[in-house]
């Protein structure tokens, strides 16, 4: 249970952080539309993952609407009623997006790539089991994957596709436009900042002389030593001189001796 517990909390953190990201990047936003693919319409209802209209909105943690095309009710109509049956019934609930193929319905990975087109502006999610279109899906810009598993239905992490797209719409957002940066303002700006970087170049690879602290530290140092040294000296002279004294004092007395003797 508490690996289970754990799966569904890194579940939740990424699925939460995909749909951040598409809402910041590509501009999605509640209800989020979601086109259904027949395959993934029958793995759900085989697989007794519940109903896709409660499902799907605790996924994206928000409201959804789900939408089939005709190209898709159609391909499920053509399969065996015993297998597919159910899963006929289900499309045929939701509601249906124009898709323009209603005389004519072509294969439903085609139809849902056509609607999606080149960079996906009806903001939609795409839920399927069709590798092959998945991989396609992923070429194009900013269209989040639904999938399902055994463990249950899933959102696909962004692809490399989509992420490099969202770094150079963000770029050209943030680059300043050709007309401005002819301005006279933002001239004398640039001007401002080469003279700048310039001058700190020249300033970072100028020599550096040695620490004046350091210098006083040892100026300190010898003076103090050399005090030393001139009250040992002033010390060793006097104790000198005081021998010397009571030398004399004592040569003196034996000398005064001597006559009175006499």
């Amino acid at each position: 249970r508490k690996k289970n517990n754990k799966m569904r909390r890194k579940k939740h953190k990424q699925t939460r952080r995909a749909i951040n990201f598409y809402k910041i990047n590509y501009g999605f936003h509640e209800p989020y539309k979601v086109l259904l693919d027949g395959n993934f319409i029958h793995v759900t209802k085989s697989s007794n993952l519940g109903d896709l209209s409660k499902h799907l909105p605790n996924l994206l943690d928000g409201r959804v609407n789900l939408y089939t095309t005709r190209c898709v009710t159609s391909e499920l109509r053509q399969l065996p009623v015993e297998e597919y049956g159910a899963a006929f019934k289900s499309a045929r609930g939701h509601m249906l997006h124009k898709c323009g193929h209603d005389e004519n319905p072509i294969a439903a990975c085609d139809c849902l790539l056509e609607q999606i087109a080149r960079n996906n502006e009806g903001h939609w999610f795409v839920a399927t089991q069709d590798a092959t279109l998945r991989r396609k899906l992923e070429k194009i810009p900013g269209c989040p994957v639904i999938f399902a598993s055994v463990n249950g239905v899933h959102l696909g992490t962004p692809s490399e596709m989509t992420k490099a797209n969202s770094k150079e719409v963000e770029e050209a957002t943030r680059a300043v436009p050709e007309h401005e940066r002819r301005s006279e303002a933002l001239q004398d700006l640039e001007r401002i900042r080469t003279q700048v970087q310039s001058s700190a170049r020249f300033r970072k690879n100028k020599a550096k002389g040695p620490n004046p602290l350091s210098i006083k530290r040892k100026q300190k140092n010898d003076g103090k030593i050399s005090k030393k040294v001139s009250t040992d000296k002033a010390k060793s002279e006097g104790k000198e001189g005081k021998s010397r004294r009571s030398r004399r004092k004592k040569t003196g007395g034996s000398s005064l001796s001597t006559p009175n003797e006499i």
